[in-house]
């Protein structure tokens, strides 16, 4: 495609290029075009790159292209140059590149297309970053920093000139230097000059805040590549040998790099937002491809810190190759991600530009109008020219932006006082628009802390009886062993730090932890990087070594550490991990036969499960040989020794929040990296899912081909048919009622995404849980639910949700790191609550932006009609008038009209996000009908008093003469403009009423300031207003009248009858009746059409063979992987797809304790392990109480299927205010600072 002139668009990744080189005929005429428009087609030509390149350039085949035009995958133009580089010696030919975002593009010569620069690391195995010790030579260091640039990430802050000249080039401003052109030509020079100073302001805060931003950003992550040591000296470049001094205090990386020498641990808080220290090991020597995201674990990134190192024997430094610089890195990554962010698809603004389009034609009809009347008037040609021009300023508010501008600061300041931080002002409104709320839950709903309910020793195969305290087992016990010492905790500074399981785990065995002595041990014969020793007491004291550690990786949902008791000959592993992964390691002799049905029954409960192992090497095997082990000979056959039990506490502002959204009309979805049980309890517990609403599995499995058919994709809708009533159980009603909802893991959500996005689509309609999810799933979620039609917000912590806050319209991030730049919005209080004040602001800033709005066009309007009456005697408003009608009466509304405080509920209706739908423009039309009338039967009424003079047109005369309609026209224009802004100011159900006290004090004023007008008779002000008052005040009093009652229908017409009636009962119906708009109401609407649908407990088969022509080829064996997700909330899953077949027919399980209360923090029946009700473990058979006649269904290995365990749901343990009764239909969000919540 590369040779073709004028083809296609070449693909590059996710965007399209196209080739261009310069054309003489093209940019002569183009130039020409400039000329003539005066400039003015340069302003198109900075909007539409598309339409320069064709004007300037002829398109050509990319292999002789000067200039590339790249259009991205949101349909934003960028305008690139081709230039050449020379990678290596004299003798090289020079490549020919371009950069865009960043990201450096080179031709490649066998395809002819340009790809993206390849990573230093791509395609390389792992043993080959211990090949080159030795460093780089000076010539490879020059060759590579010419290829990869300098390590900075560079942000170029543009100088103020150009800054000034980008904001100017905004239509609107263009339009007002329009209008201050024309308003000097007839010497409104007061007014022009008030107009002059109100767009300097305007464009000098935007322009001093863009510039500061961008100022802070570049200070912020600009570093010195001369900051960190290498092994040949000098500047960091990929493939140097990084030598890293462990003694320094917190080292800062600036580049990513593989540890190939030593270990060490990392914060890298201030990247990922992961609060505990990650550990890193040395990248293995073995000819396994490397993978950036498969071996972060040897990985140190750009952006983080090094807390603690050792390095390997008796060496002084650790190691690592330097394998990503500057934006390459993954701190440039996040970068690059603040500087070309998603654009903003708000309705809204692209309604504004559409408006304003359609008011500039409407406006073209005034021109006409204008020309005509002060031509048969006798008027001059400057007079005709000047006043047809003029007609146009009044269609379109040139303020309006700046007006909407400060709507959105009203906002961020509210924000602010309620510690959240919003980074993009423009995504306030988007939030007013928010339909689906989706929260991460370690860290968001839950407590980022775990605490310990007990543990479960396993021997011979059979369950013991619990243990509460760890403390208690004997120093011999295997389950006292593992929980002592696989763990990946560090001391730093004498503080103990690690993932929240791993201190829990081992503070409940108060066992002491001790960093390992420099060298090798002499009591061990080899390094002991890390010693823990049992308490001192009475009995012998034990001290381990850990001697090696397999850190936690969650696509084998594992980790494993090799330790030696002080004194032993032989060496000891222990392992803890997902209890499925961990059953299958272990000798099936160790696992008790009824241990999947007693997983089940925690994790259904929310609990979280750790299965521990361990095993003794046989004491022939020396350490040498333990070495060159694989990690998969360490794991082999290890014995099952027990599970431990946690609990993860609902955060305490979590189940209000989640009420008010769904009072609200509000749909929240968990979007979890943790286990599909346990979301789901949590989900029941936090009220995400009421008790009584069905809740069906989503399994999606491909079946490949075989002898009894082709490939396949198989889907799963599994039920629990048994639900508690009264502390028994029963059979529920028929699935097909509706009440029903969807989970689904991650695995399926990926095969439907990529083989069926239709069903996908019907799916996570019907979704409330999503587990198991990646960080790049969580992202596409996002992405479907925005193409179905909804605003999503997006929850998390800052860990794994940095792509899916990015992506949300309104994402929400719980942590301060420095990821939390990916966000709009960053909470300093680390829970949900600020998602309910976030909502209301948004709908509050949005209700503010549409009265904004339609009081700007409405006050235009009023002028451009009351104008072109006064055009048919060819008479104008004065300069003064204009003064005081801006000054006085319009300008102030503008401004502070968004300073309304929101309502103290959240409406179960979201505002209007449109401005050309029918209720807007309805409302301003209707508006602009009545305020003509009022000032047509003024204009009639005047005319028709005796002591009525006509105008006396005279040519050329400025000001002209004064005259009775245009006196009362005037005044009438002045009570319009107040009428207006208390018409279309913003109100109940979004806003506060009366809480904009200075909209309440200009309101006082600007009455005062009309009645001042109309009443005030003296000869000098007359004069300088240029009025003609009529010899009878009674006239003036009927004038002021007529604009009162006009003003009073008005508001009753928009209050009583579009705002309430249309708004809140016609329009709701017509909503009804009417064709879906979106892609969920077509979907809403079609599943209500098929009530067989869902088939519960039946299998879907699509055929993939038949389906590869829509998604594209795929491979039999998908790989669906989990991504990098370091999170504690891995280790403890329990997927129902890996059960085994269990016959569960009159055999259930009793266990009376582990009982989790509904609010989640397990303060309720059960907080500890009751050992009475443990004596009868391993679990004893039963029969369970079942009032349905039919009898329950087998378990099967694809089921979902709840135990029928004989257990009492516990009571509802809420405070009691969250239960208060409200008069109004929706929940009261607000009393946050008297509410204990």
């Amino acid at each position: 495609m590369g040779r073709k002139c004028g083809s296609m668009p070449v693909k590059i990744d996710e965007f399209e290029v196209k080739g261009y080189r310069v054309h003489r005929g093209r940019y002569t005429l183009a130039c020409l075009a400039l000329v003539i428009t005066f400039g003015l087609l340069w302003v198109l030509l900075v909007w539409r790159k598309d339409i320069k390149m064709w004007m300037f350039y002829k398109e050509c085949s990319l292999e002789h292209a000067t200039k590339i035009l790249v259009k991205d995958s949101f349909g934003i133009f960028y305008e690139e140059d081709v230039y050449e580089e020379r990678y290596g010696s004299i003798l090289q030919p020079k490549t020919r590149c371009f950069v865009n975002k960043k990201v450096k593009y080179v031709w490649n010569i066998q395809t002819l297309q340009f790809i993206r620069l390849k990573f230093y690391d791509e395609n390389a195995e792992c043993q080959s970053f211990h090949e080159h010790a030795g460093g780089l030579g000076q010539q490879e260091v020059n060759e590579r920093q010419q290829k990869y640039g300098s390590n900075f990430i560079q942000i170029a802050v543009l100088p103020v000139y150009r800054l000034i000249l980008k904001e100017i080039s905004n239509p609107f401003y263009l339009f007002q230097f329009y209008t201050i052109v024309v308003f000097m030509a007839q010497y409104y020079f007061d007014y022009s000059c008030v107009v002059i100073a109100t767009t300097t302001i305007a464009v000098g805060t935007s322009v001093y805040e863009t510039k500061k931003q961008m100022s802070v950003l570049k200070k912020k992550v600009q570093v010195a590549s001369g900051s960190v040591t290498v092994v040949r000296g000098g500047h960091l470049v990929p493939g140097d040998i990084l030598c890293i001094n462990p003694l320094d205090d917190k080292v800062p990386f600036h580049c990513d790099a593989v540890l190939i020498e030593g270990t060490c641990s990392v914060d890298e808080s201030m990247l990922t937002g992961e609060s505990y220290p990650i550990t890193k090991i040395p990248v293995p020597k073995d000819d396994v491809l490397f993978d950036f995201e498969v071996h972060k674990r040897h990985i140190l990134l750009n952006g983080t810190q090094l807390l603690q190192g050792r390095p390997q024997g008796n060496n002084t430094f650790l190691k690592a190759v330097i394998i990503r610089t500057g934006f390459m890195t993954s701190k440039g990554k996040l970068i690059r991600a603040i500087l070309f962010p998603k654009p903003i698809n708000f309705r809204f603004y692209v309604d504004l530009v559409k408006v304003a389009g359609l008011f500039l034609i409407a406006g073209l009809g005034g021109m006409i109008y204008s020309m005509y009347t002060w031509t048969i008037n006798g008027g001059t040609i400057k007079q005709i020219i000047l006043h047809s021009l003029d007609i146009l300023t009044y269609i379109i508010p040139p303020t309006l932006p700046a007006a909407l501008t400060a709507t959105t600061a009203f906002a961020q300041r509210r924000l602010l006082t309620k510690k959240i931080f919003c980074l993009n002002a423009k995504h306030i409104s988007l939030c007013g628009g928010v339909d689906i709320a989706c929260f991460d839950k370690t860290g968001t709903l839950t407590e980022t802390d775990i605490d310990l309910a007990g543990a479960i020793p396993i021997q011979k195969a059979e369950f013991q009886k619990p243990v509460l305290q760890l403390s208690k087992l004997p120093d011999i016990h295997p389950l006292l062993q593992v929980t002592t010492t696989c763990h990946t905790l560090i001391k730093v500074n004498d503080q103990l730090n690690g993932y929240s399981i791993d201190r829990k785990m081992f503070d409940a065995t108060t066992w002491n932890f001790a960093n390992g002595p420099p060298g090798v041990n002499s009591d061990y014969g080899v390094e002991t990087p890390f010693l823990v020793s049992s308490p001192l007491s009475n009995r012998k004291q034990v001290e381990y070594g850990i001697l090696k550690r397999f850190p936690f990786e969650s696509s084998i949902k594992r980790m494993t550490v090799i330790a030696q008791r002080k004194g032993n000959e032989h060496y000891n592993v222990y392992m803890k991990g997902a209890p499925e992964i961990i059953a299958k390691l272990c000798d099936p002799v160790t696992v008790p036969s009824n241990y999947y049905e007693v997983l089940k029954h925690y994790t259904a409960q929310g609990y979280r499960v750790i299965a521990l192992a361990a095993k003794t090497m046989n004491p022939q095997i020396t350490w040498t040989r333990i070495q060159k082990m694989t990690r998969n000979e360490v794991e082999a056959n290890l014995e099952l020794t027990g599970l431990l039990v946690m609990r993860n506490q609902l955060k305490k502002e979590t189940i209000p929040a989640i009420r008010i959204l769904k009072e609200a009309h509000i749909r929240t979805v968990m979007v979890t990296g943790d286990n599909l049980e346990t979301a789901v309890t949590v989900a029941k517990d936090c009220q995400m899912i009421d008790k009584a609403q069905r809740v069906i599995q989503v399994e999606v499995t491909i079946i490949p081909a075989s002898n009894h058919g082709v490939q396949h994709l198989q889907v799963l809708y599994n039920d629990s048919l048994i639900k508690f009533t009264n502390g028994k159980m029963r059979k529920t009603q028929d699935i097909h009622n509706g009440d029903y909802c969807f989970s689904m893991d991650g695995t399926s959500f990926e095969l439907l995404r990529i083989h069926d996005p239709e069903l996908l689509d019907k799916c996570i309609h019907r979704c409330k849980v999503f587990a198991r999810m990646a960080p790049e799933y969580k992202q596409h979620l996002i992405e479907a639910l925005q193409k179905m039609g909804h605003q999503v917000a997006m929850v998390g912590d800052g860990c794994n949700d940095c792509g899916a806050l990015r992506t949300a319209d309104a994402g929400i991030s719980l942590s301060m790191a420095d990821a939390s730049v990916a966000a709009p919005f960053t909470s300093q209080e680390t829970n949900i609550s600020c998602v309910v004040p976030l909502i209301s602001e948004g709908r509050t800033t949005l209700d503010s932006a549409f009265g904004t709005f339609l009081f700007a066009i409405a006050i235009c309007f009023i002028g451009y009609v009351g104008t072109l009456m006064l055009y048919s005697i060819s008479t104008i408003p004065s300069d003064f008038q204009y003064l005081i009608l801006t000054w006085s009466i319009t300008i102030i509304p503008f401004f502070i009209m968004g300073n309304t405080d929101p309502h103290i509920y959240l409406h179960p209706r979201r505002p209007l996000r449109h401005l050309l739908a029918f209720l807007p423009l309805f409302s301003f039309f209707t508006f602009l009908i009545w305020q003509t009338t009022i000032m047509l039967i003024a204009w009639f009424y005047c005319r028709a008093q005796p002591w009525f003079e006509p105008f006396v047109f005279e040519a050329g005369k400025s000001p002209p003469n004064a005259c009775y309609e245009e006196t009362a026209i005037f005044h009438l224009i002045c009570i319009g403009s107040i009428v207006a802004a208390v018409v279309f100011s913003p109100s109940e159900p979004y806003n506060r009423n009366f809480s904009n006290k200075i909209f309440m004090a200009w309101l006082f004023q600007a009455i005062v300031v009309t009645l001042c007008t109309m009443f005030i008779t003296n000869e000098g002000f007359v004069n300088w207003c240029n009025f003609k008052p009529p010899p009878h005040p009674e006239y003036t009093v009927v004038i002021l009248a007529l604009g009162v009652f006009g003003g009073l229908f008005c508001f009753c017409w928009e209050k009583y009858l579009i705002r309430g009636w249309m708004y809140h009962w016609a329009w709701p119906r017509i909503n009804r009746v009417r064709r879906p708009r979106h892609l969920y109401q077509k979907i809403e609407k079609e599943l209500k059409s098929k009530p067989d649908w869902p088939k519960i407990n039946d299998k879907d088969f699509n055929d993939l063979e038949q389906k590869s022509s829509q998604v594209g080829n795929f491979s039999p064996n998908v790989p669906i992987t989990c991504g990098s997700l370091p999170n504690e909330d891995q280790i403890v899953s329990l997927n129902s797809g890996d059960y085994p077949n269990l016959d569960s027919q009159n055999e259930v399980t009793l266990f009376k304790t582990f009982h989790g209360s509904q609010r989640g923090d397990y303060t309720g029946n059960g907080t500890e392990l009751d050992t009475d009700n443990h004596e009868n473990i391993p679990l004893t058979e039963s029969t369970a109480n079942v009032e349905d006649t039919p009898s329950i269904r087998h378990l099967d290995p694809t089921t979902d299927e709840e135990s029928e365990y004989d257990l009492i749901p516990p009571t509802l343990s809420l405070p009691a205010e969250f239960f208060i009764e409200q008069s109004s239909p929706v929940q009261s969000f607000i009393h946050q600072s008297n509410s204990s919540c």
